[in-house]
């Protein structure tokens, strides 16, 4: 578990990443999750190009709000701040990039 005050300082980086277009490269499933993602399975993750504004880097992020059999390789998609992990009562909420189909 990370502290308040490193979960704190993450959460400020994320309005930079908000709302940023870029391109879906490739994705998959998961169904053997991580520790704190077990609740989640399966669930969809893929390679963003982001578009040259935003610098023109790629990233590794959880694709939300749609069905595997929607998403297409080079399909636009735009970064999303979702809940991450599983919180017990006493944690911290934690918050992270996420990304879903541009419509």
């Amino acid at each position: 578990m990370s502290s308040p005050v490193t979960i704190w300082r993450s959460h400020k980086k994320l309005s930079a990443y908000l709302n940023k277009e870029g391109r879906l490269v490739i994705w998959t499933k998961i169904y053997v999750a991580p520790v704190g993602f077990e609740h989640q399975v399966p669930y969809l993750v893929g390679i963003v190009q982001f578009d040259p504004p935003a610098g023109g880097e790629r990233m590794p992020l959880q694709i939300v709000d749609c069905e595997e059999q929607d998403l297409k390789v080079n399909q636009k998609v735009v970064t999303v701040i979702r809940r991450i992990g599983k919180t017990k009562s006493e944690d911290v909420i934690e918050y992270g990039l996420k990304v879903k189909p541009r419509s």
